[in-house]
């Protein structure tokens, strides 16, 4: 628990993750509109994945306590706010797809114009994460009782914000269609496999190979798109600002994630 409000306590992940998604939206619509897009129908689709997220995760979080039995009393759904979030995204996915095609003529535009949001979305949810990874004796382990873990949200949201970052300062940059949304899947991927290494093996934890695999394959793809598609003017093919700037900004953020990180576990 994060802290108590109007006697309501608030969790550290549901926080941070409406965070992100109040800033992601934002950042959203602002490149949607560089791009000629609705902006209210930008907002619409965050606002509406994220009650799907919402209701989907907190119904499968439920079932797994309840079974069947949920259907017999009901209200249980109400009294709390914790959800499955695995079963969420799968929800918020399959109807943001849905959503993407009845709201948006050409998807992939509106897909790279939220990449960089699903990024930072990403990166604050795992700074806000208490899921923590395997036993180590890292000097930077993050103590639990007698247990010393690997800090895997930190891990997770640093990298998850150098990913915002690079889709943010080259999202100008932009050769074909379908660009940015590619380049996050890939990096998203290469993102999980390396974590995957610090995370507690159990029964249910999915090979490297899962992440891998595809983006080795989507890869490939970016690559293969990005040498079809006509080249840029010169005055495009750099990133906006000076790259040492950039470089000291990431450092400054990555160091006050893991402040904040830090605080929260004394």
């Amino acid at each position: 628990m994060l802290f108590i409000f109007a006697g309501i306590p608030v969790y550290s992940y549901g926080f941070m993750l409406g965070l992100g998604l109040v800033f992601g939206s934002l950042l959203a619509c602002r490149e949607g509109r560089r791009r000629g897009l609705d902006t209210d129908l930008v907002f619409k689709w965050f606002i509406q994945t994220t009650v799907m997220f919402l209701i989907v995760g907190r119904i499968a979080f439920v079932f797994s306590l309840h079974r069947w039995r949920m259907f017999t009393y009901p209200w249980v759904l109400f009294t709390g706010f914790q959800v499955e979030e695995v079963a969420g995204m799968i929800g918020a996915a399959v109807f943001g797809i849905y959503l993407l095609i009845h709201y948006f003529p050409q998807p992939l535009v509106f897909l790279d114009a939220v990449a960089p949001s699903l990024a930072l979305i990403q990166s604050l949810a795992n700074l806000g994460s208490n899921v923590f990874g395997r036993q180590t004796s890292v000097p930077w382990a993050v103590r639990l009782g007698y247990f010393t873990l690997h800090p895997t949200p930190l891990y997770g949201a640093v990298l998850y914000y150098v990913i915002f970052a690079v889709l943010w300062r080259f999202r100008r940059q932009t050769r074909f269609d379908g660009q940015m949304i590619i380049g996050f899947a890939v990096l998203s991927s290469a993102a999980q496999w390396f974590l995957q290494r610090f995370r507690e093996v159990s029964e249910v934890s999915w090979s490297p190979l899962v992440y891998l695999l595809p983006g080795i394959a989507l890869g490939c793809l970016w690559v293969w798109m990005y040498m079809q598609a006509p080249l840029l003017p010169r005055n495009r093919r750099r990133g906006k600002g000076p790259l040492l700037n950039w470089l000291l900004s990431i450092l400054g953020v990555a160091v006050t994630m893991t402040l904040v990180f830090f605080w929260r576990f004394g």
